[in-house]
């Protein structure tokens, strides 16, 4: 955490096995994380402010907390979809559309994105979705049938929301959403 001039994590780093927890954490200047680390161990993944970084490891199937943003992520890898023990994903200014089967916590903040992804009511575990601080999101798509929780607040953009009409939601909370329900 605080390298502000490391570009590459080496590739030693992929000798700890026993690895549990990696936060990479305001590495300004981090550009390449190694494609193949083989840290089978390793559950919880934080990677905030590392403003250069734009493809995202493979690092490990095991992983249950990813918790990502500040980035310049220009794709994922393919692998991160066989990440079947993902709980919590947390994404905090960077935009990723793909799908995580065993998700059942979703955190979105500070984005410029316009709309959520529709995969997003295929996400049969999701029972907890926040979003916030993304002044462009105009929608919210379809959710999952599993959502429990939903808290959407500052998206002043934000129009309309989908939901099923037997919808278990036993939670709902908009804040400073000032366009909703204006149609």
């Amino acid at each position: 955490t605080g390298c502000w001039s490391l570009v590459e994590i080496p590739s030693s780093v992929g000798n700890l096995h026993k690895l549990e927890e990696l936060e990479m954490n305001l590495c300004l200047q981090l550009q390449v994380v190694p494609t193949h680390f083989n840290l089978a161990s390793l559950k919880s993944l934080r990677m905030l402010g590392c403003w250069q970084l734009r493809q995202f490891p493979g690092i490990s199937t095991n992983i249950t907390s990813l918790v990502i943003g500040d980035t310049m992520l220009e794709e994922m890898l393919e692998s991160i979809r066989l990440w079947s023990r993902l709980e919590t994903l947390s994404i905090y200014g960077s935009v990723i559309t793909h799908s995580f089967w065993a998700v059942t916590s979703i955190e979105r903040m500070g984005t410029d994105i316009e709309r959520i992804p529709d995969c997003i009511k295929d996400l049969p575990a999701l029972n907890s979705l926040y979003i916030g601080g993304c002044p462009k999101l105009v929608s919210l798509p379809e959710l999952p049938s599993s959502l429990r929780r939903l808290t959407v607040e500052t998206c002043e953009s934000l129009k309309t929301v989908s939901f099923s009409i037997d919808s278990p939601i036993v939670g709902i909370n908009f804040l400073n959403c000032f366009n909703l329900g204006e149609e």
